[in-house]
């Protein structure tokens, strides 16, 4: 279930963040190149890892300055104001520490600040993070100058229909599922407008944290997928040969996104690193489902999470009812089945979209509850009579 969102200012900037959970021990998320953290719930996959941290820690997740929810901005963002925001969201959800949990770009960050602010790091979790991100002959593994300079015009050029084939090769196993792939075109999107996406991406040429690795007594623990080609598994090996309190997990695989493939043993490695405890695979899919108690308002409930992707039996635990139970008890209380009231609620949710924001049409779709783009423009305009786009127009000229 998608969480509040909240601010707090760092310097003059709003930064948005999430709690989730009530866990012993605090995890911060540091995330990747750019994020969303209103959009996150909307993926299953995300949704459902992040869910599953909370079984054993409070986890905080929070947008960095010029991306996501928090306020944008047309400079360099400095490795110091980025930890600055770290504490300013440490500061407001009153962690005095947490274990850093970090994703490709968000690594280089996390290891400086547990670096320079050891007694608020309990320690790092990078996920396919690097060193650094320009090519060097003791650094071959990362971009050559004119390799990047490829990838800068292709975010200029295709940035805005998200046209974007390079984002196949972060996760190969969803790379034939369009409505995935759609869905990451758009997360990418609401996280950072195509100017501040380029700003990132000429900003990670000059992070460079190989000088510092030896210096770092915090316990980390590296994960890579030995197939990811954005985040070579050889980074990891570099990065752990000079951390003195580091350790290289490997897993099979080729997704740069730690959500996809094969989810039980990283979320098993951070467990056991957080707890001291390796959960079984069971404990991590059957406690993260347990339905509430009987009688859960099913009202209530569904207005409140109609958007998330879920199955019609997921909705039924979710009530605290048997599938049988569920569906009788819905008919009473809408008087149509659940997935023509769901897709009802969804559309009348995205007309709202449509004539109060400024969205477009695919972000709308996402937001919405829908997983294509094509299906919800044919729903659209059998509920309403036109297309999404046509609609706007029309109303917002009368």
């Amino acid at each position: 279930m998608r969480p509040k969102t909240n601010y707090t200012l760092s310097g003059d900037f709003n930064i948005a963040y999430q709690v989730i959970g009530n866990g012993p021990v605090d995890i911060i998320y540091i995330p990747g190149w750019v994020s969303n953290i209103d959009m996150m719930w909307a993926e299953p996959r995300l949704a459902a890892f992040l869910t599953r941290l909370t079984l054993f820690a409070r986890l905080i997740l929070f947008d960095k300055r010029g991306t996501g929810l928090s306020d944008r901005t047309d400079a360099y963002s400095t490795m110091e104001e980025r930890m600055d925001d770290i504490k300013a969201v440490m500061d407001a959800t009153q962690s005095k520490k947490a274990f850093l949990f970090s994703h490709s770009e968000g690594g280089s960050v996390s290891l400086l600040f547990s670096l320079h602010y050891p007694e608020r790091s309990l320690g790092v979790i990078g996920f396919g993070i690097f060193a650094k991100r320009r090519y060097s002959d003791d650094y071959p593994w990362a971009p050559t100058d004119e390799e990047r300079e490829v990838s800068n015009r292709l975010i200029e050029e295709n940035w805005a229909h998200g046209d974007l084939d390079e984002l196949r090769t972060l996760v190969p196993s969803l790379a034939h599922d369009q409505g995935f792939m759609d869905w990451l075109a758009s997360y990418l999107r609401a996280g950072a407008s195509p100017k501040a996406a380029l700003i990132l991406h000429k900003q990670c040429t000059h992070i460079d944290v190989t000088g510092i690795l030896g210096d770092i007594e915090v316990p980390t623990l590296l994960l890579f997928r030995k197939g990811d080609i954005e985040i070579r598994v050889e980074e990891g090996r570099y990065i752990a040969d000079r951390m003195p309190h580091a350790r290289l997990v490997e897993f099979d695989g080729r997704d740069h996104l730690f959500w996809t493939g094969d989810t039980y043993p990283i979320l098993a490695e951070i467990a056991e690193f957080v707890t001291g405890e390796r959960p079984e695979r069971s404990d991590l899919q059957e406690k993260a489902s347990q339905p509430p108690k009987s009688g859960a308002d099913l009202e209530t409930v569904m207005v409140e999470n109609f958007l998330y992707n879920l199955k019609v039996e997921e909705f039924a635990r979710l009530c605290g009812r048997s599938l049988s139970a569920f569906k009788r008890d819905f008919q009473g209380t809408f008087g149509t089945t659940p997935s023509r009231w769901i897709k009802a609620k969804r559309l009348e949710y995205a007309k709202g979209l449509l004539l109060e924001t400024g969205l477009n049409i695919n972000q709308i779709c996402y937001d919405s509850g829908f997983i294509n783009t094509s299906h919800f423009v044919k729903s659209f305009k059998e509920q309403y009579g036109l297309p999404p786009h046509q609609y706007r127009a029309k109303h917002l000229q009368s």
